[in-house]
């Protein structure tokens, strides 16, 4: 919020005939509000000033103060109308409001966030958790290229899954890989996508989203991979992150002819160039176009609440149902 500060304009009572004698605790003359004296909408020489109009106020020499009844009112509430002292005034836009509109409102008002087609793109200062990932990915990376067993026990294997519990595997195949375009490629895409997604949602929507998205990835290559065949990388999350943009960008009423070329071009990358898991593309794309048609869907606090943790306990609950099937179930190679 920006201080407007208080203005240099002369102040003029709204009342008819001379003052009533100030209250034990009515405000001093002289003095910006705050100090017990209220402004108006009349400076020196009668131009306007920033307070609210003195003619409608229909203020007596004697009223008080609705949540102080031992004060003068010097002023009214634009939101209620009810008489306010000088300690009880908040300035606004248009005139001043009482301390308790000004609490309902922000009760009520959504979280203002950055909408997709709506101003430029955000700064890496506005998405720290994107960029918490991508450090960890590269130093996940760099570990990996000095340690040829963390590469081995981070790979995605769903047969080693199924037959010896290692179900860590599921969530450090999309943090760690060895395969330096693999990392650039995806952090690159992450650092493009993630500051468009998480001022969007906010930082802790994102996160959950993009672990779903990326355990969305692995278990489709559970059920459709090959059982044998280990596959690793961020993939998987970022397609998931691709699909909650499109989301987001259709509940803004934005263009998306952008992010669906993206989408598509992607796809026939993953379905055309060999030794690329699809199913982990494929798998991450669906998890996060479902959570973000759930999440935020509603204004309110209250039920934007339930519904974010309905559609995230939902989406565990589903996930760790597919895992209770044998890996390849559906084995597409």
């Amino acid at each position: 919020m920006v201080d407007q500060g208080w203005g240099e304009a002369e102040f003029q009572w709204p009342v008819t005939g001379p003052p009533a004698p100030p209250g034990p605790a009515g405000p001093p003359p002289g003095g910006p509000p705050g100090s017990g004296r209220p402004p108006s909408d009349v400076g020196p020489g009668g131009t306007p000033g920033h307070g609210p109009p003195s003619e409608p106020l229909g203020l007596g020499p004697n009223t008080r103060c609705y949540e102080h009844p031992d004060r003068l009112a010097g002023g009214v509430c634009r939101s209620c109308n009810r008489p306010i002292c000088a300690d009880c005034m908040v300035q606004a836009p248009v005139g001043w409001h009482c301390h308790q509109c000004v609490r309902r409102s922000t009760r009520q008002s959504p979280v203002v966030r950055y909408r997709p087609g709506f101003g430029g793109v955000p700064r890496a200062r506005q998405a720290p958790v994107t960029m918490a990932l991508i450090f960890i990915n590269l130093v996940l990376f760099l570990a990996a290229a000095a340690s040829s067993r963390l590469t081995f026990d981070s790979y995605m294997i769903p047969v080693f899954m199924s037959h010896f519990g290692q179900s860590y595997r599921l969530v450090a195949s999309f943090f760690v890989t060895n395969s330096i375009l693999d990392v650039a490629l995806n952090m690159w895409c992450l650092y493009i996508i993630g500051r468009l997604v998480e001022p969007t949602l906010g930082r802790w929507r994102y996160i959950a989203l993009y672990m779903l998205c990326g355990l969305g990835g692995s278990v489709a290559y559970y059920l459709i991979g090959n059982p044998q065949q280990p596959a690793a990388g961020a993939s998987g999350a970022i397609f998931g992150l691709f699909g909650a943009y499109f989301i987001l960008a259709r509940r803004a009423s934005a263009n998306t002819s952008s992010i669906v070329a993206l989408i598509g071009i992607n796809l026939v990358f993953s379905f055309t160039i060999p030794d690329i898991a699809w199913q982990a593309h494929v798998g991450g794309l669906v998890t996060g176009l479902v959570v973000a048609a759930g999440l935020s869907a509603f204004r309110h606090r209250r039920e934007e609440l339930v519904a974010d943790v309905a559609i995230l306990a939902a989406t565990c609950v589903v996930l760790g149902l597919l895992l209770l099937l044998a890996p390849g179930a559906v084995n597409l190679g």
